[in-house]
């Protein structure tokens, strides 16, 4: 059965769509980074890392040195 349009005209073995082609998923997937897979796991240890580093002492020389220039 065909597609009548006006007066009982019909359409035959015409593609509205494009033939689309099953291969698109294959190629964009790819292997996804820890990041990728665990955002929040990876920002709470960069948190971490951060409050040890500004836990160190020498922080206080920095410190001084940067109110020493106002």
């Amino acid at each position: 059965m065909g597609i009548k349009i006006g007066n009982n005209n019909t359409i035959k073995n015409s593609n509205i769509a494009e033939t689309i082609n099953g291969n698109l998923s294959k190629i964009t997937k790819r292997k996804k980074s820890f990041y990728e897979k665990h955002p929040v796991i990876c920002s709470f240890l960069i948190s971490l890392v951060a409050g040890i580093i500004v836990l160190f002492s020498f922080w206080n020389n920095i410190i001084n040195w940067i109110e020493g220039w106002f």
